[in-house]
């Protein structure tokens, strides 16, 4: 069940988030030009502007963000209905959307989706990459209903969490640059002028920060980047030094091209964790998954 304007909300709020025709087209499998007539079909229905366009770039006009809320108000709505309608059939049944990061893909959720696919076949599963950051941003956005992040050290009031895993943070170095590994490795303050390579935002930013604060040295800040694949490229091209997860560099493609570091007292690691709104849980597909998840928790 889909009504013609839901499938237009949808692309709508798809085009709002990339803000890039041709990439949204591409993702919902439709034509640019179809895209195009989709938004302006809304946009003569409202009478006002969604997007303004140039050859540049295309952004949300105001009508374009209150819209933008409408719409995902009017999506939730919708399959909150479809949920309640089958609240009595055996199996949950749904579309549980969660954002998460590469690495969680692969070495945080493969078990929990299975299960989940074993015991819930009927929940249609979505999967969202990006940063950690970026993740969060979509989950108070209503843009997906979980998220795979590191546990904040104080805890969002507005979300519930269950813990997956838990992870070191590990500095990382280029496996060839062996003079760059010994500086590391000695620390203090051979760290000064050395190249690091900054996540821009998130718990390793906040981690590192306190961590060269408390030596009291300044190393060179080589690049910010978004996402700890970022780091570690970087890395491997021989750009400087970065700080991930562990679980991340275990995992990584490039971990034959960089060397882990140990050093005296390093950054404190944390807990990778499953998040939502609580209002989310309250649907029973989603209420399934949470607790597949917080079993998986509690099993040693």
């Amino acid at each position: 069940m889909s009504a013609p304007f839901l499938d237009a909300y949808a692309q709508f709020l798809h085009l709002a988030d990339t803000l890039h025709f041709s990439r949204s087209a591409e993702a919902l499998a439709m034509s640019p030009s179809a895209l195009t007539r989709c938004i302006q079909r809304l946009e003569e229905e409202l009478g006002h502007a969604l997007f303004v366009r140039d050859r540049r770039k295309v952004s949300l006009t105001r009508a374009g963000q209150l819209f933008r809320d409408h719409a995902r108000q009017q999506l939730i709505a919708h399959r909150e209905l479809l949920e309640a309608l089958s609240a009595e059939e055996a199996s949950p049944t749904g579309e549980l959307r969660i954002a998460c990061t590469v690495t969680a893909c692969h070495s945080v959720l493969p078990s929990l989706l299975a299960r989940s696919r074993a015991l819930y076949p009927d929940i249609a599963l979505q999967l969202r990459t990006g940063d950690a950051a970026r993740s969060l941003q979509q989950l108070h956005a209503d843009e997906v209903d979980m998220a795979v992040v590191p546990a904040p050290d104080v805890s969002d009031d507005e979300l519930r969490y269950v813990d997956l895993a838990t992870t070191a943070l590990t500095f990382v170095a280029p496996a060839a640059d062996e003079e760059l590994q010994e500086r590391v490795r000695h620390g203090g303050k051979h760290w000064n002028g050395l190249p690091v390579i900054m996540p821009r935002r998130g718990v390793e930013r906040a981690r590192v920060d306190a961590y060269f604060a408390e030596l009291g040295v300044s190393p060179s800040r080589y690049a910010e980047v978004d996402g700890n694949e970022a780091i570690l490229a970087m890395v491997s091209l021989g750009c400087g030094v970065g700080l991930v997860p562990e679980l991340v560099r275990q995992g990584s493609p490039l971990r034959d091209a960089i060397r882990a570091v140990p050093v005296p007292s390093p950054p404190a690691g944390y807990t990778v964790a499953l998040c939502a709104k609580p209002r989310t849980l309250e649907r029973r597909a989603m209420a399934a998954f949470w607790e597949l998840a917080s079993t998986r928790a509690e099993t040693p």
